[in-house]
This record gives structure tokens, C-alpha cells and sequence, in this order.
């Protein structure tokens, strides 16, 4: 089997071209992969969420104990942040009112 000596063939070669992609290409690269994103979301919010239950469950199954305090803060701030994000993803987009004036 013949050794290709041209370098735009190897394989992870940083100075090979590049092949063109024209811009109607790259705008419906660009759309897939939005569309393909969003399910990934839907996901990441059902894992986090089930994780926050949890780690709500063992903080108030776990007995408060003077050592581990510095943990427990932690693990209680980190649930914290997450339950504001959820709250941010699952609230409903407010349109603001069209009420015109009527005369």
C-alpha cells in the first residue's frame, strides 16, 4: 500500500486546507445544531433538578454535625444556585400587555 506524502490527507494535520464551506452550508450547519441543542437542555434541567432533590433529601436526613459545617454550607449554597436556575428555566415567558387606550 503506497504512503500518501501529501499533507492535507494525514489525518489531525493543523496546516492542511480546509475545505469550503459556503454560507448556505454553514447556516443550515448552524441551525442543526441548534435544533439539536435544545433537547440537551430539557436533559440537563431534569438531571439537575433530580440531583437537587436528592442532596435536599441527605441534608435533612443527615444530623447536624460541628465539623462538617463548612460542607454543609457548601452543599447547601450549590442547592441554592441550582433551584434559582431551575426556577429561571422554568418560568414562563411574560409578554408585556398590548392594552391600548381606547377612546
Amino acid at each position: 500500500m503506497p504512503i500518501s506524502r501529501r499533507p492535507e490527507l494525514e489525518k489531525d494535520n493543523p496546516v492542511a486546507p480546509q475545505i469550503y464551506i459556503g454560507p448556505r452550508r454553514r447556516l443550515a450547519l448552524a441551525r442543526a445544531a441548534s435544533t439539536s441543542q435544545a433537547p440537551a437542555q430539557d436533559g440537563v434541567a431534569a438531571a439537575l433538578r433530580t440531583l437537587t432533590e436528592a442532596a435536599e433529601q441527605f441534608v435533612t436526613g443527615v444530623p447536624y454535625v460541628q465539623k462538617l459545617d463548612k460542607e454543609r454550607n457548601a452543599l447547601l449554597d450549590a442547592i441554592m444556585q441550582a433551584q434559582a436556575l431551575l426556577s429561571v428555566e422554568e418560568a414562563p415567558a411574560r409578554q408585556p400587555s398590548k392594552k391600548g387606550k381606547s377612546r
